[in-house]
C-alpha cells in the first residue's frame, strides 16, 4: 500500500451543528496523513480538513474503484440519513457512534416494515415487544431501549468501529459473536488543537476566579440527566455551595424543556444559563474555564462524548455517569456518580469539589494524563489505518434485490423441518416469498391437518409473516408467503 491511497469519506461536516461531524472533520484532518482523502456530504459548501475534497454524495462513485476504500461515520440522527444509503451502495468501514438506530430509520423514512424486520433480526426473543408498532404504529421509547437496528450495518459493513469495550459488548450481546467478530474498539481522539489556557478563557466569559463554575454540553436532551443536575444542584445550593452553572449546548425542547425547568426552580434562576448552540471555539472556552463538566448518561447504549473528550484534554474535572462506556474510564481520571442515588450523589460531590478546588484540579490533571496517553489523535488515526487495511477483503451480505421480492419454494411434505426453512432464508434480506408448495390442494388440507401450526412451527423466528394465502391452481399449489427478513451477517 502507498502512503497516498484514496480514502472516501461519507459524512456530515462543519457547520453542521452535529458532534459527529466536528468528530470526522477532526479524524479526516489526521487520515490525510495516510490517505488522499475526500469527504462525500450533503452541504457542498461543507468545512473539510485542508488537503480534503467535499464531492457530492451522489457522484462520489465516480472516485470509488471496485474494492476501494470506503469510510462511513454513522450516528442516529436525521442528518446520517445519506450515510445509511451510501452504506448500502459502497460497503466499507463504518464508526458507529451509537449503537441505536432506530431514531435514524424513523427520520430517514425507512418504513416500518424495514424497521420491524430490523428489529426481528436482532433478539428474536424480544420480537413480541415491537407490537405496539407492528400494531398500532407507534413507536415506544421502549422499543429505542430494546431494538438497536443495528443488523444492517453489521452485515453491509467490512468493519465497524466503535468507542468502547461496552459498544462492543452490547452488540454481541444483541447479534451474537458470528455476527460481531469484525467489530472494532478505537477510542474517540482527543481535539487537535490544543484547548484554551483555563485562566485565559475564564477572563473572556467574565468568570471570576472565585466562581465555582459547573458546565454541561451539547444538545439538551434527556438522557444527559439534566434533571438529576437541576436537583443536585438546589441541594448543593442549599447546602451552602457558591457554584455557577451554564449549560453551553442548544436545547431540545420537545425531549427535555431546560429553561423552563431551571425558571421555575427560585434557587437555580439567579446562577444558571442556558447558551444555546455554540460554535466549537466558544463550547471550548467554556469546557476550559469550568471547574466542573457534567458528562452523565442514563440509559447509556455506548455513546461517546466529544465533550467529554474535550474536558480531558482541558484538563478539566469531569463527572461521568458510571455506567455504559464512562464506566470505563480510570477511576482516577473522573469522577464516577452511581445510578442508584445519583442526584444525592452528584450534589455531595458538588459540594466537595466547591470547598476543596485543589481536588478538582488534581482530578482534571489525572484525566489529561490518560488522555493524552489513550487519545492522542495520531494513534487514533493509525487506528483506523488498520482497521480499514485489515478489512478491505471481508465480504458483505449483498443488498436485496430491486424490484420483486424474490421466490423460494420448498416442498412442503411431512419430512420438512424448521432448519432447512432456516438455511434458505438466511442468505437473504428484505421482502421474500417463500412456497410451501403441495403436489395439490387435497395434499395441503391434509398436510395442515396432520401439522396444526406448520407456519409459525416452521419459520425461525427473525422471519417475519407479513401475509399468508393459498396458491392454487394452475400455479404451483401451496401456502405462499410473504415475508420481511432481517440483515443476518
Amino acid at each position: 500500500m502507498t502512503a497516498r491511497d484514496a480514502l472516501t469519506a461519507f459524512t456530515p461536516l462543519p457547520p453542521a451543528r452535529n458532534g459527529i461531524a466536528d468528530y470526522a472533520a477532526l479524524l479526516l484532518g489526521a487520515l490525510t496523513a495516510h490517505y488522499d482523502c475526500a469527504a462525500a456530504c450533503e452541504d457542498w459548501l461543507a468545512e473539510a480538513p485542508p488537503g480534503v475534497a467535499v464531492l457530492d454524495p451522489a457522484l462520489a462513485h465516480r472516485r470509488i474503484a471496485p474494492g476501494g476504500r470506503v469510510l462511513h461515520q454513522l450516528g442516529n440522527n436525521p442528518q446520517h440519513g445519506f450515510v445509511l444509503q451510501a452504506l448500502r451502495r459502497h460497503p466499507g468501514v463504518t464508526t458507529l457512534h451509537d449503537p441505536g438506530l432506530l431514531h435514524l430509520h424513523e427520520a430517514a423514512g425507512e418504513g416500518v416494515e424495514r424497521i420491524l424486520a430490523g428489529m426481528a433480526g436482532a433478539t428474536p426473543a424480544l420480537a413480541p415487544f415491537a407490537r405496539h408498532l407492528r400494531d398500532h404504529g407507534l413507536c415506544t421509547r421502549a422499543n429505542h431501549l430494546l431494538f438497536d437496528l443495528a443488523g444492517e450495518v453489521l452485515a453491509r459493513s467490512r468493519a465497524v468501529v466503535v468507542h468502547s469495550r461496552f459498544a462492543l459488548g452490547r452488540l454481541r450481546a444483541l447479534h451474537g459473536e458470528a455476527r460481531t467478530g469484525h467489530v472494532a474498539v478505537v477510542p474517540h481522539p482527543l481535539p487537535a488543537a490544543a484547548m484554551p489556557e483555563r485562566a485565559a478563557a475564564r477572563a473572556r466569559l467574565g468568570i471570576a476566579e472565585e466562581d465555582v463554575l459547573v458546565v454541561t454540553a451539547g444538545f439538551a436532551t434527556a438522557a444527559k440527566r439534566l434533571d438529576w443536575v437541576i436537583e443536585a444542584l438546589e441541594r448543593a445550593l442549599a447546602a451552602g455551595a457558591a457554584l455557577r452553572w451554564v449549560h453551553a449546548g442548544a436545547e431540545r425542547p420537545e425531549e427535555f424543556p431546560l429553561s423552563a425547568r431551571i425558571a421555575g426552580r427560585e434557587a437555580l434562576r439567579p446562577c444558571a444559563r442556558v447558551t444555546g448552540w455554540l460554535p466549537q471555539a466558544a463550547l471550548d472556552e467554556h469546557i476550559a474555564a469550568a471547574d466542573a463538566l457534567l458528562c452523565l448518561r442514563f440509559p447509556s447504549f455506548g455513546e461517546s462524548s466529544g465533550a467529554l473528550a474535550r474536558g480531558l484534554a482541558a484538563g478539566t474535572c469531569c463527572l461521568v455517569s458510571d455506567t455504559g462506556a464512562y464506566a470505563e474510564l480510570p477511576r482516577e481520571a473522573v469522577l464516577h456518580i452511581p445510578l442508584a442515588g445519583a442526584v444525592p450523589a452528584l450534589a455531595a460531590a458538588l459540594a466537595a469539589l466547591a470547598r476543596e478546588r485543589a481536588l478538582a484540579r488534581r482530578i482534571g490533571a489525572a484525566g489529561r494524563e490518560f488522555a493524552a496517553r489513550e487519545m492522542a489523535l495520531p494513534a487514533v488515526a493509525a487506528a483506523y489505518r488498520e482497521v480499514i487495511e485489515a478489512s478491505r477483503e471481508r465480504p458483505v451480505v449483498a443488498p436485496p434485490p430491486a424490484g420483486a421480492a424474490p421466490l423460494l419454494v420448498l416442498e412442503a411434505g411431512p419430512a420438512l423441518r424448521p432448519a432447512e426453512v432456516e438455511a434458505a432464508l438466511a442468505p437473504h434480506a428484505g421482502p421474500c416469498r417463500l412456497l410451501l408448495a403441495v403436489p395439490d390442494l387435497a395434499a395441503l388440507a391434509a398436510l395442515t391437518l396432520d401439522r396444526p401450526g406448520l407456519v409459525p412451527a416452521l419459520l425461525p423466528p427473525w422471519a417475519a409473516l407479513r401475509r399468508l394465502r393459498v396458491q392454487a391452481p394452475p400455479a404451483q399449489p401451496g401456502l405462499l408467503l410473504e415475508l420481511d427478513l432481517p440483515w443476518r451477517g
